[in-house]
């Protein structure tokens, strides 16, 4: 009896070690992901280094090998984590009981602060500036493509109160709705497209109108 006692205090005494080293490697690999989705969120996945992370989180190369097996595989937690908090946020622009008029203006500015955000010099916002590298990845399409997929419906919804409302056109279909909308939020993800926003800082708020006023503005159109 002395003998089993003896080995089940040994045997607990042998498993804090374990509970230890387990919490010690969460909390190493919580600092990765915060040292890594800092710095991307900074200068871009490609142009960080698996040193400059280690350097930050004050760990070794190793460390995050070991605990993700690449960049790569950081990257593709980041741009989840970020594209979550993107349709997230939307989401909560578009809801409630405000009426279409106003969702829709609330929308074009969350847009526009988006894209004004992930501009240089403003440090950048997960998820918004990303490299051709980067959108090739097999698995960051699919996570893109399903938010994007998230986002339309949400709008449609959007646009499905406004028909009831009286103020969209009934006569244009939830498809043309969704191939526009698909259209517009490739302003997210279009590396030439954020150069040219980069160049001329107006452009996401001319964007933005566009999509509230279409082509005429808010003047009526002509009989």
């Amino acid at each position: 009896m002395a003998h089993s006692e003896s080995s089940a205090e040994q045997s607990e005494q042998g498993a804090e070690p374990m509970d230890g080293f387990a919490r010690r490697r969460e909390r190493s690999k919580a600092d990765i992901r915060e040292a890594a989705w800092e710095l991307f969120g900074q200068f871009g996945v490609d142009r960080v280094s698996v040193a400059g992370i280690a350097r930050k989180a004050g760990v070794s190369h190793s460390t995050i090998y070991n605990n993700f097996g690449s960049k790569e595989a950081l990257a593709r937690e980041f741009v989840t984590v970020a594209v979550e908090r993107l349709v997230g946020s939307a989401q909560e622009v578009l809801s409630g009981d405000k009426p279409f008029r106003e969702k829709l203006a609330a929308f074009v500015r969350f847009i526009s602060g988006t894209l004004a955000d992930s501009l240089p010099p403003a440090k950048a916002r997960p998820g918004l500036t990303w490299s051709p590298e980067l959108l090739e990845d097999p698995d960051i399409s699919r996570i893109r493509d399903d938010a994007k997929e998230r986002m339309t419906d949400l709008l449609l919804g959007v646009v499905q109160e406004g028909r009831d409302e009286g103020v969209v056109q009934s006569g244009t279909s939830d498809e043309a709705f969704a191939i526009y909308f698909d259209v517009f939020m490739d302003l997210f993800t279009a590396p030439r497209l954020h150069y040219r926003l980069q160049r001329n800082p107006d452009l996401p708020r001319e964007i933005a109108s566009l999509m509230t006023n279409g082509l005429a503005g808010t003047r009526e159109a002509p009989h």
